[in-house]
C-alpha cells in the first residue's frame, strides 16, 4: 500500500507530460495545415503572375506598351504576395517542428 502511495505522483507527472506532449501535437498539427493554406496561396498568386506575364506578351506583340507595363506591374505584385506567403508557410512549418520537438521532449520526460 505505501509503495503504491510512492509511486502515484510519478503517475501523475507522467500523465501531465503525457496530455502536454498531446497538446504541442495539436499545435503541431495546426500549424502544419496553415503552412499548407500559406503555400496554396503561394501557388494560386505564382499562377496569376504567369497569367499576367502571358498578357503582357499578348499586348508586347500588339505593341500596346501601355497594357504591357500595366501587365507587367500585376505580374510583380503577384510574385510579391507569392513569395510573402511562401516566407510565412516557411515560418509557419518551423513553428510546427518547434511543437514536435517539444512533443517529443514532453514524452521523453514521461517515462
Amino acid at each position: 500500500m505505501t509503495m503504491l502511495l510512492a509511486l502515484l505522483p510519478l503517475a501523475a507527472q507522467n500523465d501531465y507530460y503525457i496530455k502536454q506532449s498531446q497538446q504541442y501535437q495539436r499545435e503541431a498539427e495546426y500549424y502544419t495545415k496553415q503552412a499548407l493554406r500559406y503555400e496554396h496561396e503561394a501557388d494560386y498568386y505564382n499562377r496569376q503572375a504567369r497569367g499576367h506575364l502571358k498578357d503582357a506578351e499578348y499586348y508586347s506583340r500588339r505593341n500596346d506598351y501601355d497594357r504591357v507595363r500595366a501587365c507587367q506591374q500585376r505580374a510583380k505584385n503577384a510574385t510579391e504576395k507569392a513569395e510573402s506567403y511562401s516566407r510565412k508557410a516557411e515560418r509557419t512549418r518551423d513553428t510546427a517542428r518547434d511543437y514536435m520537438r517539444k512533443a517529443d521532449n514532453a514524452l521523453k520526460r514521461a517515462r
